[in-house]
């Protein structure tokens, strides 16, 4: 995350304006004998540094990396300046001191330009075309989809359910907005069709709620529960005609899975939601990531600032939403709730976060910090999470992809301490800006808010 470095460049550029400060302290220093120990600790603490930072391969992709490897580099010159010619740097201090604001004013307005930069743009790497559906060493792919933004399996894990995401506001026009299928992809022949639909009454939904078939759908986070009947419920978080959650029971019809429509829940209209999470008692929780009028600006400067836009609502039919307390923050976008240990998940998109909300406290009991979190998925005794290794501006570049190749990485988390178990980076593979990982088997599973395709990686091989 740059907003450190960013932060820390600002300050730097604000404290050269401060000249008596300065000036002391370079005074202060003129007065030491000899600075042979400053500079030998200076350039061994930089050659250090720059030895970790040149360890990732992919560091000339990131702005961040890019900044310390340059101050790395200056601070090794200074270094070795000082040690093997001292005294034309003490006259070079004196001159500077001499000429302070010619030397600090631009200075400190280079600083504030590059702080804003590091703010706005992480990654600075080419962004590959891959519009070619393929497999690499990497990642396998499944193609025929449209942006499988999360993911489910069928209750026999032989099959993903995926929905085809079709765009939100504000960073698809209303015009730009497509209608999207639930899809069903066959995990061993990894061939992937439209789940056939058929409609019932209203039974598990708020009752008022409509839907027919001649209603468009525009899917986004889905959830998937084995109810306390022994049916399984299907809840999809949907955008049109208007904002509701879709309830569908997942059901063999004809030897194959298909969807029966149970019901729908009405939202408020001043909620936009964004994923889903059931619970067996008929209540379920779902992310409020913004208002629904939230514009472009707005989301840079919840970007820069991480300012709290939305929370978790809890529905039952009983006493309809209400707010989780302790659930506000920056952009919640996934979330499950785990109700043996009554705990909720919350993943903070612009705030970069994952919490862990006990919701008889009602406040955050861990963080785990990092960059652009998006879908949650709590399997098999551990937490799931993507990142995006790359700011909201860096997806500029994705403007004429199908799929958007940035950088990305997935997690394995132990959820009670939210301690990382395992952890995977991706670069320059078939697949970017993932938005979810479900574990199935040995593979993980991966889909996309911006793909033409599913991806999957071996679990034990993948370098983590």
């Amino acid at each position: 995350m740059n907003i450190y470095l960013s932060l820390g460049v600002f300050f730097i550029g604000l404290a050269l304006l401060a000249r008596v400060r300065v000036t002391q302290f370079c005074r202060y220093l003129l007065r030491f004998p000899s600075w042979r120990t400053l500079g030998i600790s200076e350039a061994a603490i930089a050659f250090v540094a720059l030895l970790y930072l040149l360890s990732n391969p992919f560091w000339y992709e990131y702005s961040g990396s890019l900044t310390l490897v340059c101050l790395c580099c200056l601070a090794l010159v200074e270094g070795g300046l000082i040690i093997v010619a001292e005294h034309r740097v003490r006259k070079a201090t004196e001159y500077l001191l001499s000429h302070y604001y010619w030397f600090s004013v631009p200075i400190a307005l280079f600083l504030g330009c590059l702080s804003i930069c590091l703010l706005a743009f992480a990654y600075v790497g080419e962004v590959h075309r891959i519009d070619a559906c393929q497999s690499d060493d990497h990642i396998e792919v499944v193609c025929g989809l449209t942006n499988p933004e999360d993911i489910v399996s069928t209750p026999d894990d032989a099959f993903l359910i995926t929905p085809e995401f079709g765009g939100i506001g504000p960073y698809h026009a209303l015009s730009e907005r497509r209608d999207g299928r639930i899809m069903l992809t066959d995990i061993v022949s990894q061939t992937t069709t439209p789940m056939a639909v058929s409609y019932a009454a209203n039974t598990w939904g708020d009752g008022a709620c409509e839907r027919t078939a001649a209603m468009p759908l525009s899917p986004q986070g889905i959830d998937l529960l084995a109810r306390q009947d022994g049916a399984y419920q299907l809840a999809v978080i949907n955008h049109a005609p208007f904002e509701s959650i879709e309830m569908f029971e997942v059901a063999v019809v004809q030897d194959t899975w298909q969807l029966i429509w149970r019901g729908c829940v009405g939202v408020p209209s001043v909620n936009y939601l964004n994923d889903v999470s059931l619970a067996v008692d008929g209540s379920l929780y779902v992310t409020h990531m913004y208002p629904p009028d939230f514009t472009l600006a707005e989301a840079l400067m919840v970007g820069f600032f991480k300012y709290v836009t939305g929370y978790v609502l809890r529905w039952d039919p009983t006493n309809g939403f209400g707010q989780v307390p302790g659930s506000e923050g920056a952009h919640p976008n996934g979330v499950v709730y785990d109700a043996n240990e009554e705990l909720l998940y919350v993943a903070y998109t612009f705030g970069d976060r994952v919490a862990v909300i006990d919701m008889q406290k009602g406040a955050a009991i861990e963080r785990l910090y990092m960059n652009s979190p998006d879908n949650l998925v709590l399997k098999e005794g551990w937490l799931w999470a993507t990142s995006w290794d790359h700011e909201m501006l860096d997806m500029i570049a994705c403007e004429d992809k199908i799929t958007c190749a940035l950088p990305f990485s997935v997690y394995q988390i132990e959820p009670r301490t939210l301690r990382i178990e395992k952890q995977w980076h991706f670069h320059h593979t078939q697949m970017g800006m993932a938005t979810t990982a479900f574990p199935l088997g040995n593979r993980i599973w991966l889909g996309g808010a911006r793909s033409n395709r599913l991806g999957s990686f071996l679990s034990l091989a993948a370098k983590g």
